[in-house]
């Protein structure tokens, strides 16, 4: 696909706007059990330095600046969330109405099935190194100890990630059934695991300050499976979100970061306006104006540290 005059803009002039990107805020510290959640306290404590230092804008307005054969002399920041974690309404949203910070929700339309599992196969892993923590788990005959085989030196998490489509589903069934992780993991607070149900995901999306973008439907990692499975994840998530919502949406974040040239392009075609990545896969994605590149917060630093390595990314990633 050729770059038009618009899509080399980025590459002449500096963009100076940044997506930061949170999945979940909890009342206590959760990293316990994932470092997937930051603390209701530090999260205000963003949100005063955000309105304090940067102008916040819709992820909408930011494609639109970007477009524009102008230079951007102010700093710009976009807010969003990854998943749909149910904390996202309750503990996140109510802050976020009081600063008056417009977001972006990225969604698993896992959130708009009520027959569907109501957490990610992400805290399924959690689960089992939380509950079978220092115990030989077998898979698939691959041993692993702490998440990590034993004969290939690679992650569970990987692992899980390189399976074909079916395969993969077919195995974290598996693991599911076989350590009775659907039981262990509602002992635990529903907080720092539980999705929001399509009940819920409908009240979020009514706030006027909130955008409601795709996060995939199963949280697929989008550029290592074949093209025709990432339409379909591509497709499906973006038709029911929007059925359920009874609104466009037309906004991507890609899962784990997962995408290449073919997905966006399939991205585009399924309309798609808007994508984004945690950190860029090509050199054409600098001139790329469909996809913007996103730094995310840290739940197990402190405030400070927070605070610099936003500013640090804010240079780097402009």
């Amino acid at each position: 696909m050729g770059l038009g005059v618009d899509k080399i803009i980025r590459s002449i002039l500096p963009n100076k706007i940044l997506n930061i990107m949170y999945h979940g805020v909890v009342e206590k510290d959760s990293c316990f059990f994932s470092p997937r959640h930051i603390t209701k306290k530090q999260f205000e404590e963003h949100l005063k330095y955000y309105k304090k230092n940067f102008k916040i804008i819709t992820t909408h307005e930011a494609f639109k600046k970007l477009s524009k054969k102008e230079k951007i002399e102010e700093k710009y920041l976009t807010i969003s969330f990854d998943d749909g974690f149910k904390n996202n309404l309750t503990t996140a949203l109510p802050l976020l109405e009081k600063y008056n910070i417009p977001t972006t929700f990225f969604i698993s339309s896992l959130c708009s099935d009520d027959n569907e599992s109501n957490y990610l196969w992400s805290e399924l892993i959690a689960a089992l190194n939380y509950f079978y923590k220092n115990e030989l788990i077998e898979i698939n005959g691959l041993i692993f100890n702490n998440l990590i085989c034993k004969k290939t030196n690679i992650s569970l998490n990987d692992y899980i990630k390189s399976l074909e489509y079916d395969k993969r589903d077919e195995t974290l069934n598996l693991i599911e059934k076989k350590y009775d992780l659907k039981a262990k993991i509602e002992t635990l607070p529903e907080e720092i695991w539980k999705l929001l149900n399509l009940k819920e995901l409908i009240e979020l999306s009514k706030s006027k300050i909130v955008t409601i973008g795709s996060h995939g439907h199963r949280h697929f990692n989008l550029g290592k499976i074949e093209p025709e499975a990432a339409k379909e994840e591509l497709s499906y998530s973006k038709k029911l979100l929007s059925k359920s919502i009874n609104l466009e949406v037309d906004l991507i974040a890609y899962p784990d970061g997962s995408y290449n040239e073919t997905v966006k392009n399939i991205a585009e075609e399924l309309g798609y306006n808007g994508q984004f990545a945690v950190k860029y896969k090509s050199s054409n994605d600098y001139e790329d104006l469909r996809i913007i590149n996103r730094h995310g917060l840290s739940s197990t630093t402190t405030y400070h540290s927070n605070m610099l390595l936003l500013n640090v990314a804010f240079n780097k990633k402009n």
